[in-house]
């Protein structure tokens, strides 16, 4: 081979080492940028996944709002119902207070008179006297009536206005009573059948609940709370209990 025939095959050896070389460099280059690429393909899938949740999230979010509000609409309107049927009970109960007072009035005032007209009347004839007895008996049995009408008309009026009172106290408040709710009998009234209790709302006594009364190990009965503030309850005992209640008997439910 001559001298040109090496120096060509030299350099032809050259070229082909440099592009093994940068062959080689390419296919590290190439790995490089898959590795990354799926790099990045992984942080975007993670990065989706990661954003879906956090939409997941507002949208529960969102749809628990709207519920809260829809509640609290659904509050407020009750409250408003249950103040203005207590407005009208109560002009209601005002009303009858004055017709009752009116009867009571008028009733006394002929009773007066049938008293003042049997003593005026002494020389009159006798059925004349018991014609006008007669006739102001009959009026003041019909006052009468007409005034225990009224009467138990308030006395209904009064007891919506008080039904009407608690109904707007328990709004928003729990219907039931928690579980593991103890206190003591503080007072006992053995005439009108209740008891005082030291538990009350903040201990998540409420009304109409029902709490069972021990004495150490022994069961007594049952008290049923008809009013209930921060720290007391008055409740009435269920008839049927097996022993009387005393002060310091345990209630618990």
């Amino acid at each position: 081979m001559s001298q040109l025939g090496k120096i060509f095959l030299g350099i032809a050896l050259v070229g082909a080492l440099a592009a093994i070389a940068f062959g080689y460099l390419d296919i590290t280059a190439y790995d490089a940028q898959t590795v990354q690429l799926k790099q990045t393909q992984d942080d975007v899938a993670a990065q989706t996944q990661k954003t879906k949740k956090v939409q997941a999230e507002a949208d529960a979010a969102k749809a628990a709002q709207a519920k809260a509000e829809s509640d609290f609409a659904d509050q407020s309107k009750k409250l408003d119902d249950l103040n203005s049927q207590l407005a009208d009970a109560q002009t209601q109960e005002t009303t009858l207070k004055t017709a009752v007072q009116t009867a009571t009035d008028t009733a006394t005032k002929a009773q007066a008179e049938l008293t003042r007209i049997a003593g005026v009347l002494k020389n009159e004839a006798p059925e004349e006297v018991m014609a006008k007895v007669d006739k102001l008996t009959q009026q003041v049995a019909a006052d009468n009536a007409e005034q225990k009408i009224l009467e138990d008309q308030l006395q209904a009026a009064a007891k919506q206005v008080s039904d009407l009172k608690i109904d707007i106290n328990n709004i928003g408040k729990p219907s039931r009573m928690p579980p593991g709710i103890s206190g003591k009998v503080t007072f006992v009234n053995t005439t009108w059948n209740f008891v005082v209790l030291n538990v009350g709302l903040s201990n998540g006594v409420i009304p109409n609940g029902e709490l069972v009364v021990y004495r150490g190990r022994d069961f007594l009965g049952k008290v049923k709370v008809t009013s209930a503030e921060d720290n007391t309850a008055v409740a009435d005992i269920i008839p049927g209990s097996k022993a009387d209640i005393q002060v310091g008997d345990d209630v618990l439910n």
